[in-house]
């Protein structure tokens, strides 16, 4: 199956994989930072926008 990406924030890329599967990874270098389970596009968007705010403070 074709991957595509679904979401694009300023350093990361939310790509859907296959059947409810989707990556969360980094434009710079494009390593995956997380696999993630979701039934839906927006439900993975959600589930980003968590593990992007805690790599956020945790960089601070």
């Amino acid at each position: 199956m074709k991957r595509k990406i679904v979401h694009e924030w300023r350093n990361w890329l939310l790509e859907y994989v296959c059947d409810e599967e989707y990556e969360l990874s980094q434009k710079d270098n494009l390593s995956v930072l997380h696999k993630i389970v979701a039934k839906n596009d927006i439900d993975a968007e959600n589930q980003c926008q968590q593990i992007i705010k805690h790599a956020k403070e945790a960089e601070n």
